[in-house]
């Protein structure tokens, strides 16, 4: 076994294996203390933890993100997207960066995820590459 591998219980006993070099998510517990991340509503949290799970290699720190979209996925109002769209960006979390067109030819927004250090400020440059100070 490579020392790259990391071996996680799962319920049953069994063992799932997991290439650690591979692309994940960091969700540093530091921002919990945030008021960046204090102040996100329930949506607001999930919707950010599922853009961090999103994250490839192959995309960067690029996501396309509509309000329709995460109305439908959320299961909420289409403003209430739109609003939990709109407190991410406002808290630093993610950046607009242009748009970008979709399945049917409708335009979405095109965001680069952000990070934000224990200081509150913002963090710039690639997603692998965030930590807290």
């Amino acid at each position: 076994m490579s020392d790259n591998v990391v071996r996680l219980p799962q319920s049953g006993g069994k063992l799932q294996y997991l290439d650690a070099g591979a692309s994940h998510a960091r969700f540093y517990s530091d921002w919990k203390h945030l008021d960046a991340y204090k102040t996100l509503s329930t949506l607001q949290r999930a919707i950010l933890q599922d853009i961090l799970m999103d994250y490839s290699k192959l995309t960067g720190n690029e996501i396309r993100l509509t309000g329709h979209g995460l109305a439908k996925k959320y299961r909420v109002g289409h403003r209430t997207a739109k609003e939990a769209l709109l407190a991410l960006e406002e808290r630093g979390w993610i950046e607009r960066i242009g748009l970008s067109p979709g399945p049917t030819g409708q335009a979405g927004g095109l965001y680069r995820i952000l990070c934000i250090s224990s200081a509150g400020k913002r963090v710039a440059g690639p997603y692998l590459r965030w930590q807290c100070e």
